[in-house]
């Protein structure tokens, strides 16, 4: 049997009192060690940093989860973002990869995750992008953005000794670390997924039961997005600020046969959509959420060149697993071009006024075109690519590399 360590390099907020953030699907460190575990037969340990200074151990479907004892060095969130550092998290993995297990380490622009990767530079590592942006360069006008740089580009130097594989989000990152950085290891563009076999498209008599429940007019066209930003109250880079925008444009140019649905929303924006008519939520319990973009017609994201190096988004990969269309500049990331049009339509990144109306325009003519999207097409083309089965078959191709 084969066996992996996947980690993670800071704690996670419980969502209930008395219970882990993994006992709730919480985490990619979790979520991908529960898919080997499943999918691939693998002997899986979920590790990251707790917030105090016991371990803690307990076994979630299937998965070892280990809490790693760690320091909280408050200060030093001005400077890494994350305030606990976890040595003992290096040593525990360590350990486990001269066991035989497969490091795989969630993130690698992170000061845990290099203090793991350094333990083990000598042994075969998957490293997993998220989104974190390479170095911008040295500037003396912000003593703290030159600390931030600096500790960037020493930590991006020693990526160039890692042997395995580099899986990343975007192929600006693949050309970052290949071209430019010059690593030995391989690079793969590689997502996280979403699961197939929970999230499928609705009949509609499923459809109408789930918008009757949520109060939604049964003869309304119903959109839907997410613009949460983990650790943000508001997702700007996922344009959250346009929202309000685009709901009233939507209203007009539809006769007001229109339901939106927003989730990830923080305030101010949060009250004002409600108070406009949106069903607007800070937070919803992913069953929910995902019950509502089965059940709706659109799926839109109308983000910022900000989030351009998150890849194509875990929202909009649960939207095709849906088989819902899809309006969002993410859509370029999609692997293959040419079906683009077949699952939505890839918009410019929303910066300006100009690229808001030129968004709101494809969305409404999207809607008004809705029918001509076939959702078992959607769904196929996506599970190509974002199905927990092809992230464990990528997975297993790059070890048999490594």
């Amino acid at each position: 049997m084969p066996r992996v360590v996947s980690v993670l390099h800071h704690p996670l907020p419980p969502l209930a009192a008395g219970r882990l953030a993994e006992e709730d699907g919480m985490g990619w460190h979790f979520r991908t060690a529960r898919a080997l575990a499943k999918y691939g037969g693998y002997e899986a340990v979920a590790a990251r940093p707790g917030t105090g200074r016991e371990a803690v151990v307990r076994t979630v479907n299937g998965v070892i989860v280990v809490l790693a004892p760690s320091a909280n060095l408050s200060p030093a969130r001005s400077v890494w973002r994350w305030g606990y550092v976890s040595t003992a998290l290096a040593e525990l993995v360590e350990g486990a990869v001269k066991r035989g297990f497969i490091p795989y380490v969630h993130e690698y622009r992170a000061l845990n995750s290099e203090l793991v990767i350094r333990r083990i530079i000598d042994y075969p590592v998957v490293l997993q992008h998220h989104g974190s942006l390479p170095p911008r360069g040295l500037s003396l006008r912000s003593p703290l953005d030159f600390i931030k740089e600096l500790s960037k580009l020493r930590r991006d130097a020693y990526l160039r000794k890692v042997r395995g594989v580099f899986f990343v989000l975007n192929t600006r990152e693949k050309h970052y670390l290949e071209s430019v950085l010059g690593v030995d290891a391989r690079v793969v563009v590689r997502t996280m997924a979403v699961d197939f076999n929970e999230i499928r498209p609705m009949s509609a008599e499923e459809k109408t039961a789930v918008r009757r429940a949520a109060g939604i007019p049964e003869d309304a066209v119903v959109l839907v997005t997410y613009v949460g930003v983990f650790g943000e109250e508001v997702g700007s880079i996922k344009g959250a600020h346009y929202l309000l925008k685009i709901w009233r444009e939507l209203r007009r140019s539809l006769k007001g046969r229109v339901a939106m649905v927003a989730a990830g929303i923080g305030e101010p924006y949060l009250s004002a959509l409600r108070r406009a008519g949106v069903l607007a939520y800070r937070l919803l319990p992913h069953r929910d959420y995902v019950r509502l973009v089965a059940a709706s017609d659109v799926y839109f994201l109308p983000a910022t060149s900000g989030y351009s190096y998150g890849g194509i988004g875990v929202a909009v990969m649960e939207a095709m697993a849906a088989g819902v269309p899809v309006v969002s500049p993410t859509l370029r990331e999609f692997p293959e071009p040419d079906r683009i049009k077949d699952v939505g339509v890839a918009t410019k990144y929303v910066d300006n006024e100009d690229a808001l109306k030129e968004f709101t325009n494809v969305l409404i003519h999207v809607v008004e075109s809705r029918n001509q999207y076939k959702p078992w097409v959607i769904r196929e083309l996506a599970g190509r690519y974002y199905s927990w089965e092809s992230f464990v078959r990528d997975f297993n191709n790059a070890v048999r590399g490594a």
